[in-house]
């Protein structure tokens, strides 16, 4: 299970606005608000789980194939 890690924080400047995003350590995206970054990396877990259950299927596909 994925923890989720010391958020680093970065400043978005918009039309002479600055807010506080936080910063995504696998993929480098930049959430804001940083509350949303737990979500995100929600997002990030389902996916690999997804990919590690495909990656089953074709392993016990390839054993029967011998």
């Amino acid at each position: 299970m994925e923890t989720s890690e010391t958020a680093e924080y970065i400043q978005i400047s918009c039309e002479n606005s600055t807010y506080n995003a936080a910063l995504c350590h696998r993929c480098g995206t930049k959430i804001f608000p940083a509350e949303l970054l737990d979500a995100h990396l929600d997002r990030h877990q389902i996916k690999d789980l997804y990919l590690e259950g495909e990656l089953k299927k074709l392993q016990f596909a390839m054993a029967r194939m011998r």
